[in-house]
């Protein structure tokens, strides 16, 4: 995943809101557990304990075992079945996951199941939810559900198989085309006017938007961008100060005051010190 999908993912688990809707904890399903082909407005969680069954995810058919964690999509068509006397016997939830008004699924895609390690932890999280969940008398009961569940689903994306999950879209949203622009054009002046004009924005809309996309304005962003990439420069070449100022877009002088302000160094002294480090670890081993 390159570093522009990345922020953009990251602006939108920043932005997540989640809502537990019902729950259950080492539930058998029932005998004619079952239901056609259609759609939900929530996801749901399963994580199977015991026994067998059938789930269809689009057009993906599941035959999930004990150990096993689904993440089931809202707004996406689903069935399901019993096919044997061993009937499922699992861990549960329903929630909602929105982004603004979009479901979590109509903008990251992720695997729609995994086996887990760690089953006491994920057991235990489940028991920790559907207490919170019941619970009348726990005054920050409300808060515990949001956390459990956060939890869980913080789990499950950490644990999905590298490179399945990401943008939904294969072709770029608004949000990645403008991180791509900028990286691809880090040595120009990049003025707020500029990008506006250039994704046919107001100026003034366009600082809102991407505020609330990436939790900093355009500049401060542009700003951050260059820094990093001066940093791996420093590091990993032998260019000269001036011209990695030339490489990330700015004079030499403004480029050494804000890079002094944002690492209390100067770019000379980051160099030094950095590959200091950097030899003393291969030295290691490390």
């Amino acid at each position: 995943m390159d570093l522009s999908q990345m922020e953009v993912i990251r602006s939108y688990l920043d932005s997540l809101q989640v809502k537990l809707i019902t729950a259950n904890y080492a539930h058998r399903v029932h005998r004619q557990w079952g239901r056609p082909l259609r759609k939900d407005d929530y996801f749901r969680f399963y994580y199977i304990v015991d026994g067998e069954g059938w789930v269809r995810v689009n057009d993906e058919e599941f035959y999930p075992v004990p150990g096993q964690l689904m993440l089931l999509p809202a707004d996406t068509l689903l069935t399901y079945s019993n096919i044997s006397p061993n009937r499922f016997l699992k861990h549960w939830f329903h929630f909602s996951a929105k982004i603004n008004n979009l479901h979590l699924s109509q903008l990251i895609h992720f695997p729609y199941c995994i086996s887990v390690q760690d089953t006491e932890y994920i057991s235990g999280l489940f028991k920790k939810l559907m207490d919170a969940y019941l619970s009348r008398t726990d005054l920050t009961a409300p808060l515990k559900t949001r956390i459990y569940l956060m939890e869980i689903l913080t789990y499950y994306l950490e644990h999905a198989p590298a490179g399945s999950v990401g943008l939904l879209s294969s072709s770029p949203s608004p949000s990645n085309q403008i991180l791509q622009y900028i990286e691809d054009h880090i040595a120009e002046p990049l003025t707020l006017e500029k990008l506006a004009g250039v994704f046919h924005y107001n100026p003034n809309y366009f600082i809102r938007y991407f505020r609330t996309m990436f939790k900093m304005s355009p500049i401060q962003y542009i700003s951050k961008v260059r820094i990093e990439n001066a940093k791996r420069l420093l590091i990993d070449t032998d260019r000269s100060i001036e011209q990695i100022a030339k490489d990330i877009g700015l004079d030499r002088f403004y480029f050494s005051k804000i890079f002094r302000q944002s690492t209390s160094l100067s770019p000379s002294k980051y160099r030094v010190l950095h590959r200091n480090e950097s030899s003393m670890e291969k030295a290691d081993g490390s």
